[in-house]
């Protein structure tokens, strides 16, 4: 240490000053590379993050509102006609034969359906739930007199 105590003192002052603004710089230089550069290169790559979620929620905001368009125009489609009248059809669409018919409200209706294929039943429900948007509140299945075929008990709501 008296060795560079010694060499400092016999160096000139213009040689003192060079080496104290020299020194300087390079430690500006070292705080750079080590602090600053790399905070700047996380702050750009979570600028870039940003940007790229940004358009990710504005492409989820227009896919969810062509969604809930295309949920109101289909389920203003399923809800034209009265109940009965979309059950009726609905029925008859899959060959099925109504043994009786109780609309309780508006939004509501029992079923009887004796004797008929359990496939055409399940067609129906999928029919109903699914395109007609209409619930099955209570249903109970019993075994038909052949194999196959159901007798089934059930009420539908309507939304």
């Amino acid at each position: 240490m008296n060795e560079i105590k010694e060499w400092w003192n016999q160096a000139s002052t213009r040689d003192q000053v060079a080496l104290v603004v020299c020194g300087g710089l390079v430690a500006l230089y070292l705080l750079y590379i080590v602090l600053l550069k790399p905070v700047s290169e996380m702050r750009d790559t979570q600028l870039r993050k940003n940007v790229a979620q940004q358009e990710a929620l504005e492409r989820v905001r227009e896919l969810a509102a062509a969604y809930v368009s295309q949920q109101g125009s289909s389920s203003d489609d399923a809800q034209k006609g009265s109940l009965v009248e979309m059950v009726d059809s609905s029925l008859r669409k899959n060959n099925l034969k109504l043994s009786g018919m109780q609309p309780s409200g508006a939004n509501d209706v029992r079923l009887r359906l004796e004797q008929i294929p359990f496939d055409n039943l399940l067609a129906w429900l999928y029919e109903v739930e699914v395109n007609q948007r209409m619930q099955v509140r209570d249903i109970s299945v019993a075994t038909g007199s052949a194999k196959g075929l159901v007798s089934v008990n059930l009420r539908l709501h309507r939304e």
